[in-house]
């Protein structure tokens, strides 16, 4: 993966939707981050999101809500937030 391969946007969202990416299945990726929310916020979403697209997550065909779930509870476990 390089910069190439992610784009990222803004738009204006519920406050509730913080970010979520797009992937087009050729390797490329769209990262939407709320225009709403602050910079910090968006750093943060950015990285998480990024993180997914590292770990292969839109490659694999598990529902996106089961992953989500996994990744926090590991993350309580290992005391990061």
């Amino acid at each position: 993966m390089t910069d190439e391969n992610i784009i990222v946007i803004y738009k204006d969202m519920p406050a509730k939707i913080k970010s979520f990416v797009i992937p087009d299945g050729f390797g490329n990726y769209t990262i939407v981050l709320n225009s709403c929310l602050s910079s910090e916020q968006n750093r943060i979403s950015a990285l998480h999101e990024i993180e997914h697209i590292e770990r292969g997550d839109y490659d694999k065909s598990r529902n996106v809500n089961v992953l989500e779930i996994y990744r926090h509870n590991l993350q309580d476990r290992l005391g990061n937030h």
